[in-house]
């Protein structure tokens, strides 16, 4: 599935809306965050991966019925959305709703993440000053031995 969602996202970033979001060549993790937090990038991306997973669901899996159990319900015509489409009879709203929700998640992920990422920065630096002194010391030291 992440491989799928990381699919999604590139189409996704090659639309007309999410080129009027990144300001360069090259996106930043910033101009995904902005990306995967915009409700109609978030409704674009999901409505690529019911349409790739579409694609996956529309094999025909029937010619193998014969060598599955009886009990699992395959007929020589079905196809994968069929055979799931009999347990889940909205398996396509479910689908487009939890890639939504998929993607709305990796926005907040990436978001948090990158705010995180920041902190970390400034705390490596506050270490970096704070311990700058003692390496000072302890490369004296050595010297003068």
């Amino acid at each position: 599935m992440k491989k799928l969602l990381l699919a999604a996202v590139l189409v996704g970033a090659s639309s007309p809306l999410a080129a009027q979001k990144v300001s360069s060549a090259h996106p930043t993790p910033a101009d995904a965050v902005r990306l995967l937090a915009n409700p109609a990038a978030q409704d674009l991306i999901a409505q690529k991966i019911a349409s790739i997973a579409g694609i996956i669901l529309d094999t025909k899996v029937g010619p193998v019925a014969t060598l599955t159990d009886p009990r699992d319900h395959i007929r020589p015509e079905d196809t994968l959305r069929s055979v799931e489409q009999r347990r889940d009879p909205e398996l396509d709203r479910h689908l487009y709703e939890g890639s939504r929700r998929a993607v709305a998640t990796a926005g907040a992920v990436a978001g948090g993440a990158a705010i995180e990422a920041a902190e970390l920065r400034r705390t490596a630096d506050r270490l970096r000053a704070a311990l700058g002194p003692l390496v000072d010391a302890a490369k004296a030291l050595n010297s003068g031995q």
